[in-house]
């Protein structure tokens, strides 16, 4: 059985957010569900749809926090 090869077009992702202390460092990491909620658990998002998603939260939350799209 051969591999599938690994593709960096996935075209589902979980956006990660990573809360941040003054200094910068790591509080905690949540998660964004389909309609920008913050939350617990991991969700899968359309490709296009996170990275929309992870900016805007970007913008929201500021420095205090790192949003990843994984």
């Amino acid at each position: 059985m051969a591999a599938t090869p690994f593709s960096r077009s996935c075209p589902i992702r979980i956006i990660s957010v990573h809360l941040l202390d003054a200094a910068g460092q790591l509080l905690r990491v949540l998660f964004l569900d389909r309609e920008g909620h913050i939350t617990a658990q991991p969700h899968y998002v359309p490709r296009e749809e996170a990275l929309i998603l992870a900016s805007n939260q970007q913008r929201v939350l500021g420095p205090q926090a790192e949003v990843r799209v994984l």
